[in-house]
C-alpha cells in the first residue's frame, strides 16, 4: 500500500509541475488568451515572435499603415506604404503658380521672423563639453578620468549613508548618475520603539521577494549587519543608480583601502 501511495503522489506532483510549466508558457505566448503582458515584460524567457518587427510610435500609426496596405491580413511593407502615399499625393490637382492668387503686403506688413531662443538649444551634453567652474569642474575631471567617488546621502534628518561608484553624467543641480555602485546605509531595527505601552501598533514590513521572483524581477542582494541595539547597517551592489541632487551632501574621491603590512617580531 505504501508503494502505491508513493507512486500516486509522485505522479500527481509531476502533473502539477507540467501544468505549472504549461501555464507559464501560455502566459508568455502572444497568441494565447492567457497572455500576461506584465510577466512577459519582466521575464527573461519571453521571446519576441518576430525578431525584425517594425517599431511604431503607437497603435494608431500601425493601424493607419495596415489600412493603407489592405488590412492586417496583408504583410507589412514600408516601401509599399511610401509608394501608396506618394501616388495619392500626386493625384491632387494643384493649379499652376500663375493662377494662384497672391496677397500683396507692404514691407512693414510682412511676416515677423523670430529666432528661437538659445535656451532651447541647450542640453546637458553641450554644457559638459563647455565645462564647469568651481566644485563642478572637479566632478567633470573625476568623470573624465573614471575615478571612483564617494557620495554621502542625506535623509529627512541627518545622514542616511553613502555610496561609491563611477560618475557617468551630472548636471548643475547635482543630479548624478553613477555606475558600479556599492551602497551602504543604516536604519532602525524593525519592531523597535521607545513607546513600550503599545508595541502591537508597529507593523513589520512584508517580504515581497518571492512574488517579484515569480514575475522574473531579480532584486540586488543586501547584507545586514547589526550596529548596536537600535540600528542595522545594510550594504548592496547595483550596476547603476540615479541620485537626486536634493539628497547629495558631499562628493569626494574614494580613499584607497590601506594595506595591512604584517611585521615579524624579533626573537
Amino acid at each position: 500500500m505504501s508503494d502505491n501511495s508513493d507512486d500516486e503522489s509522485n505522479s500527481s506532483r509531476s502533473d502539477k509541475e507540467c501544468n505549472k510549466d504549461s501555464d507559464s508558457s501560455s502566459e508568455l505566448d502572444v497568441g494565447n488568451s492567457r497572455f500576461d503582458p506584465l510577466k512577459a515584460l519582466y521575464s527573461a524567457k519571453f521571446k519576441v515572435p518576430v525578431a525584425r518587427a517594425k517599431l511604431h510610435d503607437n497603435v494608431q500609426t500601425l493601424e493607419a499603415k495596415q489600412n493603407l496596405l489592405g488590412g492586417f491580413a496583408q504583410p507589412f511593407d514600408e516601401e509599399r506604404v511610401k509608394a501608396i502615399r506618394a501616388a495619392s499625393s500626386s493625384k491632387k490637382n494643384i493649379p499652376p503658380p500663375e493662377l494662384i492668387p497672391q496677397r500683396r503686403f507692404l514691407p512693414e506688413q510682412g511676416l515677423v521672423y523670430r529666432e528661437r531662443s538659445i535656451r532651447h538649444k541647450k542640453n546637458i551634453f553641450l554644457r559638459l563639453e563647455k565645462g564647469w567652474e568651481g566644485p563642478l569642474s572637479l566632478m567633470k575631471q573625476w568623470m573624465d578620468e573614471r575615478t571612483r567617488v564617494r557620495i554621502d546621502i542625506r535623509k529627512q534628518k541627518g545622514v542616511r549613508g553613502y555610496l561609491t561608484g563611477v560618475i557617468e553624467i551630472f548636471d548643475r543641480h547635482w543630479n548624478i548618475a553613477v555606475s558600479d555602485v556599492h551602497e551602504t546605509w543604516s536604519r532602525r531595527k524593525y519592531r523597535y520603539s521607545t513607546n513600550t505601552l503599545h508595541p502591537e501598533s508597529i507593523i513589520a514590513p512584508q517580504d515581497c521577494s518571492d512574488r517579484l521572483r515569480n514575475l522574473g524581477i531579480v532584486l540586488p542582494k543586501t547584507k545586514v549587519a547589526c550596529d548596536g541595539s537600535k540600528n542595522v547597517i545594510i550594504t548592496r551592489n547595483v550596476p547603476q543608480l540615479f541620485v537626486k541632487g536634493t539628497h547629495v551632501v558631499l562628493v569626494r574621491p574614494e580613499l584607497p583601502v590601506p594595506k595591512v603590512v604584517e611585521t615579524k617580531e624579533k626573537q
